[in-house]
């Protein structure tokens, strides 16, 4: 009180007035502390139940969505060594590469793939969606094409040893 004590409508005051005004002070004050605090935090508390159930739904949902990839990889795999033209046609889905735009010749533990015109960024994915299919190339050809970004791939691929 002797900070306002400076103040000269405080010194003027009577000493009820004094009273109704920091009863008003603190009225507002704690008014404050509720709306800026209490209710905030109180509505966090009530909502808290819910947030956790939808969180670990989705954890749920992404562990379900984790082992359905890792069980697709996994037959997918042995889907490869056992059929590498299959191989070749899921890798060239998956990479966007119409069918028709490949030749695939197996022979034997030989497999070739050719690619008349393919960017080289769609060539690098190729190779990498095959080696997870288990073929690795042992060799590749790549020309450059006249009048473009497109290049002839050539590659050759075995069975990765496993």
């Amino acid at each position: 009180m002797r900070s306002l004590e400076r103040y000269e409508w405080w010194q003027r005051a009577t000493p009820r007035e004094r009273v109704v005004v920091v009863a008003g002070a603190a009225i507002v004050a704690i008014a404050l502390v509720a709306t800026l605090v209490a209710l905030p935090v109180a509505s966090a508390l009530s909502q808290a139940p819910q947030a956790r159930a939808q969180r670990s739904a989705k954890l749920a949902q992404a562990r379900a969505r984790v082992d359905e990839i890792r069980d697709a990889g996994t037959a997918a795999s042995t889907q490869a060594v056992g059929d590498p033209r299959a191989a070749v046609e899921r890798a060239l889905a998956r990479i966007g590469v119409a069918r028709g735009a490949a030749s695939v010749d197996v022979t034997g533990a030989r497999i070739a793939v050719t690619l008349p015109a393919v960017r080289i960024a769609d060539a690098a994915a190729l190779i990498d969606a095959l080696a997870r299919d288990g073929l690795v190339v042992t060799a590749a050809t790549l020309a450059a094409r006249e009048g473009g970004a497109e290049v002839r791939a050539e590659l050759a691929l075995a069975r990765e040893a496993r």
